[in-house]
């Protein structure tokens, strides 16, 4: 009989300290940080940017926890807005150009993920967006797999917003780091991964931060399904299985 593998996890809490630092991410995130607890009163928007599996979502994500707890400017409230490929634009995105001043005001930042997606409607909803938090005092912050000065080429004055703020650059973890981040992932989602399973996973399935965190709940799933460990016998099982 199969265990049914409840929702337990909720993976997208998340705060600085989950993320393990590398040389990669952790100078960016200390100017990240700084520019949020400057006392001056201009907000200065700020563009991650960096490859597929360097950290981008997981550092907005805990960003938006960082400011629920210290309440910056006395706001706690913040927006996360994932940005897909989507013809009719982004719902999100459009809600927040709904806001009027005062609703606006109540939040310290919008965290917008992959605004190199943005395009056709949710561009305007973009400019909007940056006008009108630049009378509210809140953060704008953006994150693109490519620098601020690659996109929206059809659009200058976008891009010109777009570069006119703090621009960091993520870089990938390399093999260490990467170890100890498949690692901190697994134990949040109270999985126990021995020495060979890492090495199994990063060698012959992937290296991308992303794809091995679906790897890990697809694990998840399936050891909790019938009441197994994850072990390196399983995996290959369900490899085999075409499943991973």
């Amino acid at each position: 009989m199969k265990q049914i593998a409840l929702p337990l996890y909720a993976p997208d809490d998340c705060s600085f300290s989950d993320i393990v630092s590398h040389p990669g991410i952790a100078n960016p995130i200390q100017m990240l940080l700084a520019t949020f607890l400057s006392e001056l009163n201009e907000s200065v928007p700020a563009f991650l940017h960096g490859p597929s599996g360097s950290g981008k979502t997981l550092i907005l994500k805990a960003l938006q926890g960082f400011l629920t707890s210290e309440k910056v400017k006395h706001r706690s409230k913040s927006i996360f807005v994932p940005v897909t490929n989507n013809a009719h634009g982004s719902p999100t995105l459009e809600s927040v150009v709904g806001m009027n001043h005062e609703q606006l005001t109540q939040y310290g930042a919008v965290l917008i993920d992959d605004v190199d997606k943005v395009s056709g409607i949710d561009s305007k909803h973009l400019w909007n967006i940056w006008n009108k938090l630049l009378t509210t005092g809140a953060h704008l912050v953006c994150s693109s797999s490519v620098g601020p000065d690659r996109i929206f080429s059809d659009d200058p004055h976008l891009r010109s917003r777009m570069i006119s703020g703090l621009s960091v650059e993520l870089l990938p973890p390399d093999d260490t780091a990467r170890i100890l981040i498949l690692d901190r992932m697994a134990t949040k989602r109270g999985i126990r991964l021995t020495h060979d399973v890492i090495s199994y996973l990063l060698s012959r399935k992937s290296r991308n931060l992303k794809r091995l965190e679906e790897i890990l709940k697809i694990l998840d799933r399936v050891s909790m399904e019938d009441r197994r460990r994850v072990t390196l016998r399983l995996v290959k099982q369900i490899e085999a299985e075409g499943i991973i």
